[in-house]
């Protein structure tokens, strides 16, 4: 079993390294996204950049990678594999190796990887983030609040369904810290009121 899982990972962090937002900048723009903004090769540093258009590919493809490892994980390896693949996808994402290890911030993938292990979970995580986002018009306000929320949420819903919970929250809440590690700047920059907005 324990091969399983190592391929769960193994599957998992090659997906993640897709890079969408370099292949899109690079495709429709000649150009390389991660020379701008925040360096990232996220949704918001392409909307950023390139305007909504290319964020929405992004997004889209961002989240299209992570549900596919944990599409792939669930058939390897059940729930548990699928979990196990959603943190690698992200950690791909983040650290992507056909790009130099730098890439996004892992939002858009931790979405593609609930919607197929629980889609349901995405609707607290959408509230959490879009109303701090409409109020604040600081996108990474929301993906940060949404963030810390999901951990709590995958355990009330382990609990509902009746689900061992220690994996599946592990999981998560490694999850939550990296993308709270990724944001690590964001978070000083609204501690200072410094943030950017939309």
């Amino acid at each position: 079993m324990i091969w399983r899982y190592l391929l769960c990972a193994a599957a998992a962090y090659l997906l993640g390294s897709i890079s969408t937002g370099v292949l899109v900048s690079h495709r429709l723009f000649h150009d390389d996204v991660r020379k701008y903004g925040s360096g990232g090769t996220g949704a918001t540093n392409m909307l950023r950049t390139y305007r909504l258009k290319a964020a929405l590919i992004t997004f889209a493809g961002d989240a299209l990678k992570a549900a596919l490892a944990v599409g792939l994980g669930r058939f390897l390896a059940g729930f548990d594999g699928g979990c196990l693949a959603a943190v690698f996808a992200v950690i791909g994402h983040m650290w992507p190796l056909y790009f130099g290890f730098r890439g996004g911030k892992g939002i858009a993938c931790t979405v593609g990887a609930v919607a197929v292990l629980s889609p349901i979970l995405l609707i607290p995580l959408v509230v959490l983030w879009a109303v701090p986002v409409a109020l604040s018009r600081c996108i990474s306000l929301g993906s940060i609040l949404a963030a810390i929320g999901l951990t709590p949420a995958v355990a009330l819903w382990c609990h509902g369904q009746g689900l061992a919970p220690a994996f599946p929250v592990g999981c998560a809440a490694v999850i939550t810290l990296l993308i709270l590690w990724a944001h690590r700047e964001n978070m000083v920059r609204l501690a200072q009121g410094k943030e950017n907005k939309i």
